[in-house]
């Protein structure tokens, strides 16, 4: 995909849940995708809730895919919120093991511990923070 061609295979949009905020995450993430990301990095963080990255849909992330989620991870932590990365496929998984930012179920990014049915953030489920 090229940044002309005005086609777009992946979206990234807010989801306001009354407890959580979820960023969806679809397709391919790339470039193409920056004002889409800026926008729900935004939305997400002026609600001041707790966010759930649903990655589940991902099937491509490139650099600027990975910059986001480690955006999203550290603007978390240094807001004092928590986040989760839900259900992150193999394509995600790599992309940040390379980073070292390892998927564990406590200390660091967490795959699923916010979102019970892939539907909706179950209302009592405890989202990880992020470390790193």
């Amino acid at each position: 995909m090229t940044l002309t061609d005005g086609t777009h295979t992946g979206g990234i949009a807010l989801v306001e849940r009354p407890d959580v905020s979820v960023v969806d995450m679809w397709g391919e993430i790339d470039i193409a995708l920056r004002n889409e990301a800026g926008a729900a990095l935004a939305g997400a963080f002026e609600r001041d809730l707790p966010v759930v990255v649903d990655t589940s849909r991902v099937t491509f992330i490139d650099s600027a895919g990975v910059a986001f989620l480690v955006q999203l991870c550290r603007i978390g932590r240094d807001e004092g919120l928590k986040v989760t990365v839900h259900e992150p496929p193999d394509a995600v998984r790599e992309v940040l093991r390379m980073l070292d930012l390892e998927l564990t179920d406590g200390t660091g990014l967490t795959d699923g511990t916010g979102l019970t049915d892939g539907t909706g953030p179950a209302p009592s489920a405890q989202l990880h923070h992020v470390a790193h």
